[in-house]
């Protein structure tokens, strides 16, 4: 949707962290799902706020209602150094309608977030769906919030039981979802990075090409055939001398979202956390996996190895290129 929030939200989201600016594009005519010159929108409005005002980029989050959440899956999977945390309501997957196991209608699998979200390694998301929401079946955002447990990544679903596509917009209390961004300071070199490389979401023309995230770019599949072609490249550095988080394991939760417009709104809950970060040996090694990946580069100097890198990879992997190397 065009505006995710009215006055109370508006000024919830304004207020956290030190303050916050909130912006939100019109996307450039009706339905554009965030494609092409509708997803362009969103940059040119953010660019122009940029030059009006001093932002902090690492301070930054990405939110949205209904076609908005879609967005924020969107862009977030796209473009995930952007982002330090994400928040969608009522957002479908994908373009559209998605009942699984059928694809998104009428976006087609090519438009479906659900197979992208292992970009989200570093974004913790709070997801907000309805349970009796018309636009969005129950289905697919349950599916979609299972997918994050199962990739391990850090995630809160709330299930509102009463709430239809609208009624979280009317209610308009969104506290606890400001509270969940709060003060962000994006990582924009993690020691692990996961991205999917979804070429049909590319717009050059617009300036809205992807394939790239942290310390990786230069993304290209081996085959891009077909009508939802995806490539996705897993690499970690041994040079951080820390390890993965482990997952806590998806939990289940109860809640009550208090203060809004309309009555309380009682919902059911998953969550998964990470532990501490552990520590290992620093060596100079990458150690990459990929799937429909054709090149790679990476920033040796942002990935803490040097030109000397030992490359770990199955002997089918990418050609890797090391920046300035």
């Amino acid at each position: 949707g065009r505006r995710a929030w009215r006055v109370d939200g508006d000024a919830e989201f304004a207020a956290r962290g030190l303050g916050s600016h909130v912006i939100t594009a019109e996307a450039r005519g009706p339905d554009g799902w965030y494609y092409e010159y509708a997803g362009a929108d969103v940059f040119e409005m953010w660019a122009d706020a940029a030059s009006r005002f001093p932002l902090n980029p690492a301070d930054t989050a990405i939110a949205g209602y209904s076609m908005g959440g879609y967005a924020t899956y969107k862009f977030a999977t796209q473009f995930p150094d952007l982002f330090g945390k994400a928040q969608p309501t009522v957002g479908p997957p994908g373009l559209g309608v998605w009942v699984p196991p059928a694809p998104p209608e009428p976006g087609g699998t090519q438009s479906n977030t659900n197979a992208m979200l292992a970009s989200l390694r570093n974004i913790p998301f709070l997801i907000w769906d309805g349970a009796e929401d018309e636009l969005v079946p129950v289905l697919g955002a349950q599916t979609q919030a299972a997918t994050f447990g199962t990739l391990g990544l850090r995630y809160e679903f709330d299930l509102f039981l009463t709430s239809d596509h609208l009624a979280l917009a009317a209610n308009d209390a969104y506290q606890p979802a400001a509270d969940f961004l709060g003060l962000i300071n994006i990582d924009y070199n993690p020691a692990h990075v996961t991205y999917v490389y979804n070429p049909t979401m590319d717009f050059a023309d617009v300036g809205t090409a992807a394939g790239h995230a942290y310390w990786v770019s230069g993304i290209t599949l081996s085959d891009s055939s077909g009508t939802a072609p995806l490539g996705q490249i897993d690499v970690r550095s041994e040079g951080f001398g820390v390890g993965d988080p482990t997952p806590s394991g998806v939990s289940a939760g109860t809640g009550i979202l208090q203060g809004g417009a309309i009555a309380p709104f009682a919902y059911v809950s998953e969550t998964q956390t990470w532990g501490a970060v552990p520590v290992t040996k620093v060596n100079d090694a990458l150690d990459i996996t990929a799937t429909n990946i054709a090149t790679v580069t990476i920033d040796p100097v942002r990935a803490h190895v040097d030109c000397n890198a030992i490359i770990n990879e199955p002997s089918d992997g990418p050609k890797v290129t090391l920046l300035g190397c």
